[in-house]
Order: structure tokens, then sequence, then C-alpha cells
């Protein structure tokens, strides 16, 4: 099955459209309104770069069925204002806009003028005879106007075609459809390796934003990704300060001051529960000005997905120890690192000591 955007290149390339054989000329369109298909302009004659929002009547012909391609981003825009039009001469003088579409050499594709002048009268016939006569139409030119406007008429040269409408002014275009066709599957094409670029950079900054967001798990954790053996530089199932002769409170919170804290974190308060053998339950700190995101996402990066993820509480299990992160407040967080099986037991312990005597 095609894809989406292989149908389109299709339609692209097939350039599905349908023609009113009705108002075919038999001397070729060459261009108009002083431009010539396949001669480039010089950017002296051109205006600003304008957005196709920027442009009136910038659909398509209704005998035209195109889907037009995404632009590269940064690309120079293919509408210009075109001051250097040049009207037929009923219309000399009168107040207008006008706008140009070029392909990537500055080849004409479409040039269309806004006249403001009212009705369908005399200058209007006068257009309509001159275009007969001068590309010896045959058939009926007169097409169903636009809403709101009163006449239109169509001349048609194998993929080049002008249109004319009348009412609330006059809009008088020239179309090089074959030459459309070719800037927008340039385009498309473009466009295509531009995605390519995009995804490849995407995953590129994805791997380098999942490496920091490692190296800063790695700064406060201790262990790989399938172990979590402590954080802050105090590692689960080791005596807590084995050297010192300071007698620590035991399966109570005390505070801890360590030494060699990553400098997002010196700047917190960390608590530590200790077994009798010192070696410590729980290892939490409580601190300021650290983006509660940035903790989850290299949390995430080291160890995978988490057993609960909220905005404002993720908790990890890895293997027998958790690590649980809290959004306190807008510029505090808590970061907790428990040892469940030291924490079971000490529940054991407190429960004997609650239950003795009886």
């Amino acid at each position: 099955m095609l894809t989406t955007r292989a149908c389109l290149l299709g339609l692209l390339l097939a350039g599905v459209f349908q023609v009113t054989h009705a108002s075919i000329a038999e001397r070729p369109i060459d261009g108009g309104l002083g431009i010539t298909f396949g001669q480039p302009l010089a950017p002296g004659q051109l205006g600003a770069e304008l957005s196709s929002t920027q442009v009136p009547h910038v659909q398509l012909p209704a005998n035209r069925e195109f889907v037009m391609p995404d632009l590269v981003p940064g690309d120079v825009l293919p509408w210009r204002y075109f001051p250097g039009i040049v009207l037929p001469r009923p219309l000399r003088g009168m107040a207008h806009r006008s706008f140009i579409m070029l392909d990537t050499q500055r080849q004409p594709i479409r040039v269309l003028a806004q006249v403001e002048m009212q009705g369908c009268g005399e200058n209007y016939q006068w257009l309509k005879d001159t275009l007969i006569k001068k590309y010896a139409v045959r058939g009926e030119v007169e097409i169903s106007p636009l809403p709101g406007y009163e006449q239109a008429l169509r001349v048609t040269f194998s993929e080049k075609q002008i249109d004319l409408y009348c009412g609330p002014h006059l809009v008088i275009q020239y179309l090089n459809f074959a030459a459309l066709k070719a800037w927008s599957v340039a385009q498309y094409k473009r466009y295509q390796v531009y995605e390519r670029n995009e995804e490849d950079n995407r995953r590129r900054r994805m791997v380098l934003d999942r490496r920091r967001a490692v190296q800063f798990a790695d700064a406060f954790t201790l262990g790989d990704r399938y172990k979590l053996d402590g954080a802050f530089g105090v590692q689960f199932k080791q005596p807590f300060a084995r050297n010192s002769t300071q007698q620590f409170p035991v399966d109570v919170p005390f505070f801890a001051v360590l030494p060699d804290l990553p400098p997002a974190f010196s700047a917190g308060d960390i608590q530590l529960v200790i077994s009798p053998q010192r070696h410590p339950i729980v290892i939490r700190g409580t601190f300021h000005d650290i983006a509660f995101e940035d903790v989850k996402e290299a949390l995430r990066a080291k160890y995978g997905t988490p057993l609960k993820s909220t905005d404002r509480h993720v908790i990890h299990k890895v293997s027998a120890h958790h690590a649980i992160l809290k959004k306190l407040a807008v510029d505090t967080i808590e970061l907790a690192f428990i040892d469940t099986v030291a924490q079971a037991e000490q529940r054991e312990r407190l429960w004997g000591k609650e239950s003795e005597g009886l």
C-alpha cells in the first residue's frame, strides 16, 4: 500500500487536473503582465517575499486540482510583490496590487494583479475580445465566476492559462501549470531530505540528551542502571562513617553533613536512617532550585520506566531499592533512596520494641 507521502508525490508527478477544452487557444500563451514564462527575473524587479496567506486569490483556478508541497523552513518564499507589472492598456493608471510566484531560478510560475475596477463594463469586454483575438481561442471562454464576482473567463493552451474575474474588483492572472508541477516536485524532494535530516538530528539530540541525563544521575546515585547501591556518596549495605567514633541515632532520621556532594545538591539538607549495624536504610534529601523535571529525566534515563510517574511524584524500583522523587513546592524537591529489605527489617525491630513484654 502506498504511503500518504508516496500518494502525494504521485499526485505531484501526475499533475491531476482537468482542463475545460471549450476555451483552448490555438496560439501559445508565452506570458503576460510584464513577464515571459521560462525567463528569470532580476532581483531588482521583485518586491518583498510574501507568505501565501498574504496573497489574494492564492488558491489555484478551479480546473487545477493540486496539493501544494510543504516548504523547507528558512527557504526563499516563492511569492513576491511584483512592482514591475505591466497592465493591459485600459487598466493602466488604476490602483492595483500585483504578485508573482517564482521557482528557485526566479522564473515566473504565476503572476496576478488585483485592479480596483468595479463591475464588468467596457474594459472587461475589451479584455475578453482582445484575449480571444490574440490567442485565437476556440469555443466559449466564459466560466462560472467565483462567489461574489459577476463574470469570469479562462483561456488555456497546453498547461498554461489566463483567468479573468470582474465584480468588486478585477483580477487577472497567468499560470504556467507545468512549471508549478516541476517546482512542487523539487520542493517535495527537498522537504523529504529536510525531514530525514531533522529526524537524524532529533535522534542525535535524544542520544546526547540521554547521555547528559545519565551523567547527571550518576552524579548523585551509586551503581549502574541495574543496581541502586546508594546516593550522595552513601552506600547501602555498608556501615555509614565506618571510622567515625560519633554515635549516630539508630532507626530514626538524623541530619548528615556529607562531603563531596555534586554542586547542584551541595546546599540541600540530607537525612539518614541507619540500622544498628550503621547500614543506611533511607537516604533522603530536600533541595531548592533544582528542576523537578531535570531530576525526573535523569532517573528515567538511568533506570528506565518508573513504577509510578506523575507531575509531582515519581517512584523507581531498582531490585530491592527504591528511588523516590517528590515536588514539595515550585522550587523545592525531595529525593529519597530506600533499601526496602532493610526497611522491612527495621519495621520488625520497631514492632519488637513496641510489643516488648506482651
